[in-house]
């Protein structure tokens, strides 16, 4: 039978922290969920991990952390040797990454074929995450490889049940319960607290937004701006409108404490997949900037989780929420298109939270893929 409990998670870096971060969550969720599983890690960019897990030294070949292996993806001899001692049984091929050739060569070479795995080998390409109506059809697909002992099959983690579903890390969801239960105390300041994360955008039209909306409302605006392209265009923005609101530069913060802020903030404006899905879970409204494409292929990713979130919200506010959604994507957002979103704010919080609770009930990715290898037996 195959070794389930040998478990290689592949990492290579293309988003500075996206995919390491989604990386970092899995490998966590994983641990929590079997103590016995034996994890390494081959991470092609170890300082955008030492970045985000404090305890990772960004320029080891190879280290134990976190009760982990960590290895350099590029640290070919290392590598081959320490993997050719003990050769993978499962690998999680995350986004599409391929394989080092060190590990390429191990796989299949038809000399050591055999040798010292009893049995065959199981990649599963976990893949982006994305709302698309095809991801309900490739869950679990299996599909080829040049080598009748190394089997294939691909994850799509998801926002159905027929999908993987999203990461609960326990670390996340005890912040979001404790924010929760904050909030029942009444203990919370009555500020409008915004998380501030996206690529390189003009900023103006969310600065006079959230202006408009503090003098308004008379509730003072507060936001915590990201570390890294975020926040520049936002600091310029918001000095030539004269600083109207309270605005805090954030240093690179470990995972635990940035998925904390998403949970405790009372607007996200988030990025990329692994912050999008930490959205999705904390209950909190936000809008999510897909990563521009393409003919504009990302308005399709994000028409396709806006659909996700339809049910749960009145059509009016749906409306007004997609709209605004669609031209912040685009950088044809207005002022006054944010603020009409934000005049739907009390209403908008029972709908996001709502939404949340339906993905935490799809269950969880990492014990779903333990599921699955619990299922796996050799042909």
């Amino acid at each position: 039978m195959i070794d389930t409990k040998n478990i290689t998670i592949l990492c290579k870096v293309v988003d500075n922290f996206g995919d390491i971060g989604f990386v970092y969550r899995l490998a966590r969720a994983l641990t929590e969920r079997d103590g016995q599983l034996r994890l390494r890690l081959i991470v092609s960019d170890l300082p955008s991990f030492a970045a985000i897990a404090p305890l990772v030294s960004p320029d080891k070949s190879e280290q134990t952390c976190y009760g982990w292996q960590i290895f350099d993806w590029n640290a070919a001899d290392v590598c081959t040797r320490s993997f050719t001692r003990q050769p993978p049984a499962v690998i999680l091929e995350c986004f599409q990454c391929g394989r080092p050739d060190w590990l390429e060569s191990l796989l299949f070479d038809q000399a050591a074929d055999g040798a010292k795995n009893d049995g065959f080998v199981q990649i599963a390409n976990i893949d982006y995450l994305t709302a698309e109506s095809y991801a309900d059809d490739f869950h679990l697909l299996k599909s080829g490889t040049r080598s009748a002992r190394v089997k294939k099959i691909n994850v799509m983690p998801g926002f159905t049940a027929k999908t993987g579903g999203l990461i609960l890390d326990n670390a996340f969801m005890r912040s979001k319960k404790n924010v929760a239960r904050a909030r029942t105390t009444g203990d919370a300041p009555r500020t409008m607290t915004t998380v501030f994360f996206s690529y390189e955008r003009d900023c103006a039209p969310l600065v006079q937004a959230l202006a408009q909306f503090q003098a308004q409302n008379d509730i003072p605006v507060r936001v915590l701006v990201a570390a890294g392209k975020s926040r520049a265009p936002f600091l310029s923005a918001w000095e030539r409108a004269g600083k109207p609101f309270a605005a805090e530069p954030l240093p690179f913060l470990p995972q635990e404490t940035w998925d904390a802020l998403l949970c405790a903030a009372d607007w996200n404006f988030v990025r990329g997949e692994d912050s999008l899905s930490r959205a999705c879970l904390a209950g909190v409204p936000f809008v999510w900037q897909p990563y521009p494409q393409d003919e504009d292929y990302h308005i399709v990713k994000l028409a396709a989780l806006n659909e996700r979130l339809r049910p749960f919200f009145s059509p009016d506010a749906f409306a007004a929420y997609d709209a605004y959604t669609r031209d912040y994507a685009l950088g044809k957002d207005s002022a006054d298109s944010l603020l009409y979103v934000l005049s739907f704010l009390p209403q908008l919080r029972k709908f996001f939270a709502a939404s949340a609770d339906y993905l935490i009930a799809n269950g969880d990715l990492a014990d779903h893929l333990l599921g699955w290898l619990d299922t796996l037996h050799n042909p």
